[in-house]
């Protein structure tokens, strides 16, 4: 963890606007099968959650004020597309960690099956920025601007437009031996564009 911790202050120092971690371990414990094993066989899930929240403020304790400190959490979807197991579980098993993440940018997959409801949102600190999840990165699922915008307005009622960021859930090829078409990939995000630019009408 020093040697991280060090890697994002040298990119801070080296003129980064934002540097973000990506942590694809504290969303293990959304799956409840997960979060029985460590219950069963080491200290807790709760406490692994805790445990994974505090390393991601490690990695970013020296960036300094001027840099936009991000933590996405991924759920696995390469493994989605493997067929295998990606934990589904929604985030109010992880969200008292989260709010606690020293963190101005939280990007969470929404898009993701299972992903549970956006209400969670309410739980996190008012100053977040959100950077919402809503395209699927899943080769061969298309979701068209209506989808993305339904989607979005769901949690704009939750926490306000104003905090809210469009993302896709994660990169677009998901694992080593993911097969990306570059033109469903542009049209993903081609209807990401069209829904941004449709949300901003309304909420402008």
């Amino acid at each position: 963890m020093p040697l991280l911790r060090a890697e994002a202050a040298l990119v801070a120092k080296a003129g980064a606007d934002m540097i973000q971690v990506d942590d694809p371990h504290l969303c293990l414990l959304v799956d409840p099968e997960v979060r029985a094993q460590y219950d069963d066989e080491w200290d807790g899930a709760d406490a692994e959650a805790e445990f994974s929240a505090d390393m991601d403020n490690e990695v970013l304790a020296d960036v300094g004020d001027d840099v936009i400190r991000a933590v996405h959490l991924c759920r696995r979807a390469g493994a989605r597309v493997r067929g295998e197991a990606y934990h589904s579980g929604d985030y109010d098993h992880i969200v008292k960690d989260l709010a606690r993440l020293q963190t101005d940018h939280l990007t969470l997959e929404f898009s993701s099956p299972g992903a549970g409801d956006v209400n969670v949102l309410e739980q996190l600190p008012d100053d977040l920025e959100i950077g919402l999840g809503c395209v699927s990165v899943h080769p061969g699922e298309v979701d068209d601007s209506d989808a993305i915008v339904e989607r979005v307005e769901q949690a704009v009622e939750v926490v306000g437009a104003e905090r809210i960021a469009l993302n896709p859930d994660c990169g677009f090829a998901p694992g080593s031996a993911a097969r990306v078409d570059l033109d469903e990939v542009y049209q993903k995000l081609r209807y990401q564009t069209e829904a941004a630019k449709r949300l901003r009408e309304i909420y402008a």
